[in-house]
Formats: C-alpha cells, structure tokens, sequence
C-alpha cells in the first residue's frame, strides 16, 4: 500500500504482534536477565540490549520521565514525534524523554529504519536521525533494497553534518549488538502490552491521544506533562 493511501489512523489501530519477524532473545538466560530492568526506569546499557542505552533527550535525574514507542514508519508517529519534542524542549530541564523503538510487523522498512537509527545513535546521532526519518517518510516509505539503504546513508551525513563514520556506521547495521537493543526494545513494549503506536507513558501513566491535530494534540499534551511536573515537584 502506498504511504499516501495511509492515514494516521492506521498506525493507531491495533497491532498484530505474531510474526515478529525475529527472536526477541536468544536464550533463556537472556530472558531471565531481563526480567532485572524494569520498563519504568531509564536503562544503561548491558549485556541484553547489545550495551547500547536508552535514547534520551532531556534530563536522564528528571522526576518526570516520558516513555514513548514508536516505528519509524508509523505516520501517527511521524506526525507527533516532532510536537513532542517541541514540548519536551520547553521542559527539558525537568523531563527524561526516553524513545524506544517498536516495529509494526507489516512495515516492510520499519526495521531497517530501527536499525539506521540506532547505528547512528552509538556515534550520538540518534535524535537528528530519528527527526530525519520521520520528516522524510513519504522518501523512503515504499524504497527497496539499495535505493533505501543509500537514503539512510545520506540521513547519517544530514544529521551528522559529514561528520560521522560512515564504515562504522555500515557496520553497525550488522552488529549483533543494534539487533539485541531493537529486540530489547520490543520485549519491553510487549511488556507493557503495547498495542498501537506511538504508545506514550508520562510517570506511568498512558497518555491518550485524543487528536494527531497540531494545536490539539500540543495543548492538552502540555497540558498533561505540566500536571505531571506540578505534581512530582510540588506535592
């Protein structure tokens, strides 16, 4: 289907979660690792998420942590990804944005898109990728093969100003480590029952788009986030 059949709604329907596509651990032993990190908290890297940390934007001390998981070829998260962080630049100083990663199974880019940005977040280009992806969706929605994997590469030297590695980069995309983060990513989605993205937690508790409208959505998102700053700072 094409991206301009797509409307948001769409993304925000529910999910099928069969299929994923790939093993979320190898082992039971990783399994058993995991059950160690708790969703709620911002994760270090270690040796079930390929060591690679949680993305953050703001403050990690924060009292007030926002959790988002999204697929980058999600167009509701395409569409809200940058009033969010729009909000969470006005309150940075007092919010944790914690972004993980969730692939829609019958995304057929959603995973290597998963896989561009968390390679170029272990050179620190997470957040400039991720805004590229999002702002350029309709460019590589449908890509195949060469022509997409050659649209990531030109996002790494945009984000990076020509200044990442791009051999490492290249790399990276086959490393075990972004196949472990991405997968780790998802157990902790699926630990929360997530059912439709972006899928949104201020201090726990979902935050319900009520409209993917501009001005509606940045209002009563700000609306919630500064209950939740007023509450955790002044009771």
């Amino acid at each position: 289907m094409k991206k301009s059949t797509k409307i948001i709604i769409g993304c925000l329907a529910a999910l099928v979660v069969g299929g994923i596509g790939f093993a979320i651990f190898s082992s039971a032993q990783k399994s058993a690792e995991m059950e160690k990190y708790s969703e709620w908290d911002i994760i270090e890297g270690n040796n079930v998420n390929g060591n690679i940390a949680d993305h953050v934007i703001g403050n990690k001390d924060a009292k007030v942590k926002v959790i988002e998981y999204a697929d980058f070829q999600c167009s509701a998260c395409a569409t809200t990804f940058p009033y969010i962080h729009e909000i969470i630049d006005e309150y940075k100083d007092q919010v944790a944005l914690v972004f993980r990663t969730y692939v829609i199974n019958y995304h057929q880019n959603g995973t290597a898109a998963a896989t561009a940005a968390t390679a170029a977040g272990l050179q620190g280009y997470f957040d400039e990728y991720a805004t590229l992806l999002f702002a350029n969706q309709n460019e590589w929605y449908d890509a195949e093969g060469t022509n997409r994997d050659e649209i990531f590469k030109s996002y790494l030297e945009d984000a990076s100003n020509g200044e990442a590695d791009v051999k490492k980069y290249t790399e990276d995309l086959k490393s075990s480590a972004v196949k472990e983060k991405i997968a780790f990513d998802r157990a902790l989605a699926l630990r929360v029952k997530l059912s439709a993205t972006p899928l949104i937690y201020i201090n726990q508790e979902k935050y319900e788009i009520a409209s993917a409208k501009e001005s509606e959505f940045k209002a009563d998102f700000k609306a919630k986030l500064e209950e939740a700053i007023n509450k955790a700072y002044n009771e």
